[in-house]
């Protein structure tokens, strides 16, 4: 009599166990519907291939509040400058790039917009230039600066288009640059 109640539990163990495994698997493929869901809509907002980096450039500028002083930014053409600044960035295949700089190198602002060729390029860009905005954070010889780079600097992409804000504190950096075309 004590083995029919031993195979009886041992049943109900399994139909219970079977059943939380379905549970779980139904909520795990719900769980990756949903965030393959949202990874489709980012790209739709994705900006169309070969739009000028300009627009962007505009775009933001066009952001700041009424009453802040214009950003005076220089458009940097020179590659050894740049990869000084972008350690690795002219190993990367890019359609487009574009790079403003401040006239006073210690001065946190930097506006710097790439298009890359290549989709599995994006995140060796965005970490190029989380790297440089890595290095002006920690910058001991200046840490007005280094503050500034800690808090008002950040990476953004969308398709193939990366881009590396840093501003000033007052000023603005757009939540999603690439959708203000």
């Amino acid at each position: 009599m004590s083995i029919g109640i031993l195979e009886t539990t041992n049943v109900k163990n399994d139909v219970r166990s079977i059943t939380m495994k379905k549970t779980v698997s139904i909520l795990l493929v719900i769980l990756l519907f949903v965030s393959l869901c949202g990874c489709g809509s980012e790209e739709k907002n994705a900006p169309a291939a070969g739009t000028p980096l300009h627009t962007f450039y505009q775009a933001i500028l066009d952001a700041q509040p009424a009453d802040a002083e214009e950003l005076i930014l220089f458009e940097e053409f020179n590659p050894d400058l740049i990869e000084n600044f972008y350690p690795g960035l002219r190993d990367v295949e890019l359609s487009q790039q574009a790079y403003y700089m401040p006239p006073i190198a210690t001065h946190p602002c930097e506006i710097v917009l790439v298009e890359v060729k290549n989709a599995a390029d994006v995140q060796t860009v965005a970490d190029i230039f989380q790297a440089r905005i890595d290095m002006g954070a920690d910058n001991v010889s200046y840490p007005e600066s280094a503050a500034g780079w800690q808090l008002y600097a950040q990476v953004q992409t969308s398709g193939n288009f990366v881009c590396m804000i840093v501003l000033p504190e007052g000023y603005v950096i757009p939540e999603n640059v690439f959708e203000m075309n």
